[in-house]
C-alpha cells in the first residue's frame, strides 16, 4: 500500500468572506517529488502555509506523517523554503545557518557541521563570511534551500525554488532535489509555475484553482488521460493522404498545418499500424511522422486556459 506522508481532509481556509482554500484533500507519498500547481491566487501558498503550521485552518485538517499540522513534531519533519528570500542585515551565511539549525532544535557543534555539509552541497563554501544580503538571487535562493536542509527533514516543502533565476542554477538546483530523493528517500512537495521544469521533476502533481483541486495523481497516468492522440506527418502530397484519412471512422479529425497533416484519433495503435499500408497504397513518399506527446503545459492549457475561455464566451 502507498504510505502517504502529507495528507489533508477537507482543509479550508477563509478570509472573511473570500475562501482561499476550499475542501482540498491532498495525499502526498512518501519519497515522491509532487508538484503542486495552478494559477496566481489559486491558493497555493496558503496550502503550505497551513501546512507548515503558519496558518491555522479555519476546517478540515491535515496530517505530515502521524501528527496534525501545526504541532511541534509535525514542523520537526519539514524542512521549508519559501518563495521571497529574506535575511538579517548583520548576519553572514554561516552565522544565518547556525541560527536556523538551531531554532530546528540541533546542538551548535551540530549545527556546525551540518552548516559546513549544506554550504558544500550548495557550492557556496566560499561565500560563508559573507553577507545573504549582498548575494544574487541565485546564491539567496541556494542558501534558503540550504537552511530547510540543516535539521535533516524528511519532508521538504519548497514555494517556488526556481522562480526568477538563471537557467543554470534552476538546473543546478533541480539536480540537487533529485539527488536529495533517491539518496536520502526524501519527499518534496514543490509549488512552481515553470511547468517545464517542474516536468523534470515530479512523479506526482496536483493542480488547483480558485481553492479547489481540480486534478491530482501519478503524472504518468494524468498524461495517459489527457493523451489526446495527435499526429503529424508529411508526405509529397499531404491532399491526398488527407482526402484518404478523413473517410476512416477512427480519424476524429485532420488538418493541413505548414507542411504536414495533423491527425487526432483515440486509436493510436490501429492508426499507426495502418498507416504504413496506407502511404504504400497512394504511392506517397513519407518526409516525416511524430506522434505529439501530452505535457504538463499541455494538460495545464487544457485545464486552466480552456476554462476561462468558456467564462468568457
Amino acid at each position: 500500500m502507498t504510505e502517504y506522508v502529507i495528507k489533508t481532509k477537507h482543509l479550508v481556509k477563509r478570509f472573511g468572506k473570500f475562501t482561499a482554500v476550499d475542501q482540498v484533500n491532498l495525499n502526498i507519498s512518501k519519497g515522491s517529488i509532487h508538484g503542486f500547481v495552478g494559477p496566481n491566487g489559486a491558493g497555493k501558498t496558503t496550502t503550505i502555509k497551513m501546512l507548515i503550521g503558519a496558518m491555522i485552518p479555519t476546517s478540515g485538517n491535515g496530517y505530515i506523517k502521524d501528527y496534525e499540522i501545526g504541532t511541534k513534531q509535525s514542523r520537526q519533519m519539514i524542512g521549508y523554503a519559501p518563495e521571497k528570500m529574506s535575511f538579517y542585515r548583520h548576519m553572514n551565511a554561516m552565522e544565518y545557518l547556525l541560527y536556523m539549525g538551531q531554532l530546528s532544535g540541533l546542538t551548535l557543534d551540530d549545527a556546525i557541521k551540518k552548516a559546513h555539509f549544506v554550504l558544500q552541497l550548495f557550492e557556496l563554501s566560499h561565500f560563508k563570511y559573507q553577507l545573504p544580503i549582498h548575494f544574487s538571487s541565485g546564491m539567496k535562493k541556494k542558501l534558503t534551500l540550504a537552511q530547510s536542509l540543516m535539521h535533516e527533514p524528511e519532508i521538504l516543502i519548497l514555494d517556488e525554488p526556481t522562480a526568477n533565476l538563471d537557467p543554470e542554477t534552476r538546473m543546478f538546483i533541480i539536480d540537487i532535489l533529485k539527488k536529495l530523493v533517491k539518496e536520502d528517500n526524501m519527499t518534496v512537495f514543490i509549488s512552481s509555475h515553470i511547468l517545464t521544469e517542474l516536468e523534470l521533476l515530479v512523479n506526482e502533481v496536483t493542480l488547483i484553482d480558485k481553492g479547489k483541486i481540480v486534478l491530482t495523481g501519478n503524472i504518468n497516468e494524468i498524461k495517459n488521460r489527457f493523451n489526446q492522440g495527435v499526429l503529424e506527418i508529411e508526405t509529397d502530397n499531404n491532399i491526398l493522404l488527407k482526402g484518404k484519412l478523413d473517410q476512416l471512422s477512427y480519424i476524429d479529425k485532420t488538418e493541413i498545418l505548414d507542411h504536414y497533416v495533423k491527425v487526432y484519433t483515440k486509436k493510436v495503435n490501429v492508426f499507426k499500424k495502418e498507416i504504413g499500408k496506407i502511404i504504400y497504397d497512394l504511392d506517397l513518399m513519407m518526409h516525416a511522422f511524430h506522434e505529439e506527446k501530452i505535457t504538463l503545459d499541455n494538460i495545464y492549457k487544457n485545464v486552466f486556459v480552456k476554462d476561462k475561455e468558456g467564462e468568457k464566451s
